[in-house]
């Protein structure tokens, strides 16, 4: 239907030669600019009930607004790859909107000021600025921000009132009350995020043709979930599917859980599983865009777990689930490889893509963020010395596994293929879930992430669980994580943590289609992101994760600067919007 209302759009789009899946998400970006409608408040039971703990405390989500309710559009030509300025010169921004998350306030992307572009009167490109040059792009396509819908999170919000999962669901996928997501991830199966081992319908040993294959366990939370978060969103989510185990006499360990591979016969059989898996789901009206050839392909834990070395990975697309998706007449279907952490996606990258028949059927790779040792318990880590000149005193950095530089590195080395971040999450270890609840620094590891990874190439952000119980869970091995809402599923209540405004700075903003733009900050502190979106939007992201307040200059090349600020540990998007008046 986007597509038929926005022929010409399309037309000129196709001459650019975008890939089909990003026109139709660029194409439903422009019809959401054009048919922009308000909307009304949260629909919720009644007012919710104060949380025993302050701490515990946040507020509904808002109703947002960007500055407009209609917006004008630029021409799609600025949807090629080259980084040469693609605005109109006659483009005017004048006014910069500014939204705001601050820690030990009320203030939760909420719309504070409204400032006036003019004369620059810093002292010069050394004082604290962040640099815009919005007419040069740098990146393809943005596909859009998502999370993941697991067993266990479409579980919880089923044990919630009708109230409370229609306000989850609207503060999650509405693009004008809620933050705006469109893609999403759902598990082949069981994950450790399930109610148990699972797979799809029952699959004898004997049955290589899966006539016992059926989808029968998602139709009684995950698939109303998904179907419902579609109409939020006001079209299909588009969904990646990935597998954490074959059942578990497809290998070599017999079980769903540790170090078991894919058995060598049972490659054809697997590979039909994914097709029948797509297939199901299409017919039940979900759209599966995109699959992960296997979670974590590298290790092998306490849960479904199916290993895969690269070349296991290389072969197995080239060989089996790359020709049965081309056979089933669902070469539409693009394939993820690794799925893992970022320490590893740079060798994972060149042996696959080294294979031209493998890398035929490859659209991209995956990534996880685990292994950062500021966050997690586990990771390989060493100390770094550095002497403060300032206050005659050792620091010290920690440095694990965290590999930041890896998703530009990837990003170079095909630019043809595609890079998107598929999981990230919060682990408790083994600490109880309430010592987590309201923690700032949760929100600021999602904004560092996501800045960085924005800026190295990331295409795509698809979060872990939507939601979780007030223990963490649903979790069958027990290993138990924050997520951006907690349903507290004893007293009916939604906890919205500072992940869920810190994403919200960014996946409410910047809509699919939309183009990183060139900018930089004079500070290190000040961590920041630069977008134009399709209707000729900027949007700009910055966080401050220090103590201290910083004023600084916004300087918008060709459109002039502002003074602004950027209060301790805080996140600000400012949206600049095309001034139709000049």
């Amino acid at each position: 239907q986007a597509r038929l209302e926005t022929a010409p759009f399309v037309a000129n789009v196709s001459r650019n030669g975008m890939d089909p899946f990003v026109t139709d998400l660029v194409c439903l970006a422009f019809l959401a600019c054009v048919k922009a409608r308000p909307e009304g408040p949260l629909a919720v039971d009644g007012p919710s009930t104060p949380p025993s703990s302050p701490a515990l405390r946040s507020p509904a989500p808002p109703k947002l607004s960007t500055g407009g309710e209609t917006r004008a559009t630029v021409s799609p030509s600025s949807m090629g790859t080259s980084s040469t300025p693609s605005l109109p010169s006659s483009v005017v921004y004048s006014e910069v909107a500014v939204f705001r998350s601050q820690k030990d306030t009320e203030e939760r992307l909420e719309h504070v000021e409204t400032l006036e572009l003019g004369d620059d009167e810093s002292d010069g490109a050394g004082s604290a600025s962040i640099f815009v040059c919005p007419g040069v792009e740098v990146s393809k396509p943005w596909l859009g921000f998502g999370g993941s819908f697991t067993e266990s999170a479409a579980w919880t919000l089923g044990r919630m009132s009708s109230g409370r999962r229609e306000e989850v669901l609207r503060a999650y996928f509405d693009p004008d009350i809620g933050i705006g997501y469109t893609l999403g991830r759902v598990p082949i199966g069981s994950c450790d995020f399930s109610l148990g081992n699972w797979t799809c319908g029952v699959i004898a040993e004997s049955d290589l043709d899966l006539r016992g294959f059926n989808i029968d366990r998602y139709r009684t939370h995950i698939l109303p979930t998904i179907l419902r978060a579609g109409e939020m969103a006001g079209t299909h989510i588009a969904l990646l599917a990935s597998p954490w185990s074959p059942p578990s006499w497809m290998k070599t360990n017999g079980k769903f859980n540790g170090d078991g591979r894919l058995r060598e016969e049972c490659r054809d059989t697997w590979a039909l599983h994914y097709v029948r898996f797509i297939e199901e789901m299409r017919r039940a009206g979900v759209n599966i865009w995109g699959v992960s050839v296997q979670n974590e392909p590298e290790a092998a834990q306490a849960w479904e777990s199916c290993l895969y070395s690269a070349k296991e990975e290389r072969d197995f697309v080239r060989d089996h689930l790359g020709p049965a998706l081309e056979r089933a007449g669902l070469a539409d279907v693009r394939i993820v490889i690794w799925d893992h952490n970022r320490d590893g996606m740079l060798e994972r990258a060149a042996v696959c893509y080294a294979d031209p028949e493998a890398a035929r059927y490859i659209w991209g790779l995956g990534y996880h963020w685990y292994g950062d040792a500021r966050f997690e318990t586990w990771p390989e880590r060493s100390n770094v010395a550095f002497e403060d000149r300032q206050r005659g005193r050792e620091l010290v950095e920690l440095r694990a596994q965290a590999g930041f530089q890896n998703v530009r590195l990837v990003a170079e080395l095909r630019p043809d293929k595609h890079v998107i971040f598929t999981e990230g999450c919060q682990e408790l270890a083994e600490r109880p879930l309430h010592e987590a609840w309201g923690n700032w620094k949760l929100g600021e590891r999602y904004a560092m992430n996501i800045i960085a990874d924005l800026n190295s190439g990331c295409e795509a952000w698809l979060d872990w669980n939507l939601v979780l119980d007030e223990k963490g869970g649903p979790n069958h091995t027990g290993n138990y994580c924050v997520a951006p809402v907690i349903c507290d599923t004893s007293r009916d209540e939604i906890l919205y943590q500072s992940s869920y405004w810190y994403l919200g700075h960014f996946s409410r903003f910047i809509r699919p289609g939309a183009r990183r733009i060139v900018c930089g900050s004079s500070r290190d502190v000040l961590e920041v992101t630069a977008w134009v979106n399709v209707d000729g939007s900027i949007v700009i992201v910055a966080m401050n994760q220090s103590e201290v307040d910083l004023d600084f200059w916004l300087k918008v090349a060709g459109h002039g600067a502002a003074e602004a600020e950027s209060p301790a540990r805080s996140i600000t998007t400012f949206v600049l919007e095309i001034d139709h008046g000049n």
